[in-house]
């Protein structure tokens, strides 16, 4: 039997200059989202500072919506210096000095401040609490607590050699300074519960 020769019929091929890649390249995007991709890290990084910046406007606001408005012995409570004071203590030298600088920067410009010179001691003072700490103590609660509370009394007691030397106030006015202060402290306490928690977002370990 003679084999049967099947006829194929010629298939069209486009020229290869023509023909279309099949490699893809992945698209890079040019959507805002994307170009603002962070990791789970870095979204709980950020999530932890935001988290104190919204803690330190909203004891601002406590400060001067109601807080001011009760005295004990002619002084009250400077919640928002003691709540600055208390984060830059609890994260340290190396994070809580870019914190209580950009902090006291921003208290300064909120009209709150009692002047310019508030950002350079707070700062200052911030930095020297936590250099104290981290040299002479363990972190535990009664040393940062002790700290940021010394931290505090000394700030009142510096804006009140301001303020004399101004001529704002007088001498017989340090009482209430040394007041507010120990009340600025006292505020602290319930302050540093939620501070600690704030901190422990991320995984956040502290360097000594």
């Amino acid at each position: 039997m003679a084999r049967r020769i099947r006829k194929t019929t010629p298939t069209f091929t486009l020229p290869k200059f023509l023909q279309k890649p099949e490699f893809r390249a992945d698209s890079l995007g040019t959507g805002f989202l994307q170009k603002l991709y962070f990791t789970r890290q870095q979204r709980l990084t950020l999530l932890r500072w935001g988290s104190y910046a919204m803690l330190c406007i909203t004891a601002l606001v406590l400060q001067d919506t109601i807080f001011s408005r009760f005295t004990i012995f002619g002084a009250h409570t400077d919640l928002a210096v003691a709540a600055m004071l208390l984060i830059a203590v609890l994260e340290g030298t190396e994070t809580g000095s870019i914190f209580i600088l950009i902090a006291s920067t921003l208290y300064y410009f909120s009209g709150s401040a009692p002047g310019p010179y508030a950002v350079a001691l707070l700062t200052v003072l911030g930095i020297c609490a936590s250099l104290f700490r981290q040299v002479y103590w363990h972190r535990s609660r009664g040393s940062i607590l002790l700290c940021a509370g010394l931290a505090v009394m000394v700030y009142e007691i510096a804006v009140f050699g301001f303020s004399v030397f101004s001529g704002l106030t007088h001498w017989g006015r340090l009482p209430r300074f040394l007041v507010t202060g120990a009340l600025s402290w006292a505020a602290m306490l319930p302050l540093y519960p939620l501070t600690y928690k704030l901190g422990q977002i991320g995984g956040h370990t502290w360097k000594e």
